[in-house]
């Protein structure tokens, strides 16, 4: 029983850790408590000040999953780790040839999720609209943001359930399940929102979770997303 709860406890820690920082994102989002001003459009100001903001939050998570993992959570922060073998999962189409690894599931996840969400945010944000991009600062800032973004989303909503979880000797499942249910709720809110939002952010929290898992890196998963957050950073600086 003692050993049961000692198990369940760092995973029930990390599980409202992140539970709490989900709405604390929309919050600095919204209010703004940090203020930089570095540019002559407040719409890269305000993005500059919240990544930053961000950027802070999860290097503090970061510390947290140290404490509780130690340097076997940290593992999982390798941007080197690229392969590993698939976990079928068949009700969601992944039935992996004999060879197959993630060095191809991968790429195909890279491609297919990025045309997935350009379509859906050019009928969400562009379409209709008047559109303008400023060369420079605009095209380096949205490649600055994308990475920050990305690796801040991925520290939150996947490395620390997929470190925790995995530590404690929890199920690979539970890690897909909690960084899909936290990714999917706070894009209600986010870009893209609403039920879609939801529904595709849930499943991409699913499946760079499951990256995470199997290759035991950080690859795909930064690399997925910061190339979903390239499509939606350009869509927004566009506006």
């Amino acid at each position: 029983m003692n050993e049961s709860r000692f198990r369940t406890l760092p995973i029930l820690l990390i599980t409202v850790i992140v539970i709490a920082m989900a709405p604390a994102l929309v919050w600095i989002k919204k209010n703004q408590p940090l203020v930089l001003t570095l540019f002559e459009r407040e719409v890269y100001n305000r993005e500059f000040s919240y990544q930053v903001t961000v950027l802070f939050l999860a290097l503090i998570l970061i510390a947290i999953v140290y404490g509780l993992t130690g340097k076997e959570g940290l593992a999982y922060l390798n941007l080197k780790r690229r392969d590993g073998q698939i976990r079928p999962e068949p009700w969601i189409g992944i039935t992996p040839k004999q060879k197959e690894s993630w060095k191809s599931l991968g790429l195909n996840f890279a491609v297919v999720i990025t045309t997935v969400t350009a379509i859906v945010i050019y009928f969400q944000v562009i379409h209709g609209g008047s559109l303008s991009l400023d060369l420079f600062p605009g095209i380096l800032l949205i490649l600055l943001f994308a990475l920050t973004n990305a690796f801040t989303e991925e520290i939150i909503f996947r490395f620390s359930f997929v470190a925790v979880v995995n530590k404690y000797g929890g199920s690979p499942y539970l890690a897909q399940g909690l960084a899909a249910a936290t990714f999917g709720v706070i894009h209600y809110f986010g870009t893209p929102s609403g039920i879609p939002g939801v529904l595709m952010a849930a499943f991409i929290g699913w499946i760079l979770a499951k990256s995470m898992i199997e290759t035991k890196g950080f690859f795909w998963a930064l690399l997925i997303h910061f190339l979903q957050d390239v499509v939606i950073f350009t869509a927004l600086f566009m506006k």
